[in-house]
């Protein structure tokens, strides 16, 4: 009876490491899928090289000082540990920013990212307000000479 077995458990391991291999596959293609679904993503008005900037006075608030950067003609890349941050610029005339916090795909790394981009555009959005006061402030007429020279010298 053993005898006559052998030959059907035989027959059968070569499909079984076939399905092994299968499974394994299954498993590493997974991880990529939740790694690429673990990404926020924003777009912002802001030419590239003024989202890069906002884009480290975010980090900068959060105290976080990455560990590298590099800045090309269309794209930037930063990271931080296991944070990887993506400034690129599309020709319809914005910047995307995009954050991946973790390898996998959990609340608490999707919540990092998030808390990072939201940071990243509160960063920006003062940018904006202060190039809008700075523009505000060029349009004004420049006070007359000797006018409020020294204040403090005209008090008794």
């Amino acid at each position: 009876m053993l005898r006559s077995a052998l030959p059907a458990v035989l027959f059968f391991v070569p499909l079984c490491t076939g399905c092994v291999a299968a499974a394994a596959a299954g498993l590493i293609g997974a991880g990529i899928v939740q790694y690429h679904r673990n990404e926020v993503e924003q777009d912002f008005p802001n030419d590239l090289y003024e989202a890069w900037q906002g884009t480290f006075e975010g980090l900068a608030h959060l105290g976080i000082e990455p560990t590298e950067s590099e800045l090309g003609p269309s794209e930037g890349r930063i990271e931080y540990r296991d944070m990887l941050i993506l400034v690129e610029r599309h020709p319809e005339g914005f910047t995307r920013v995009r954050v991946r916090a973790g390898g996998f795909r959990t609340d608490d790394h999707l919540r990092r990212a998030k808390i990072v981009l939201q940071e990243i555009g509160a960063a920006l959005e003062r940018q904006d307000e202060l190039r809008a006061w700075a523009e505000k402030v060029k349009g004004l007429p420049a006070p007359p000479p000797g006018e409020n020279d020294t204040p403090a010298a005209k008090r008794p």
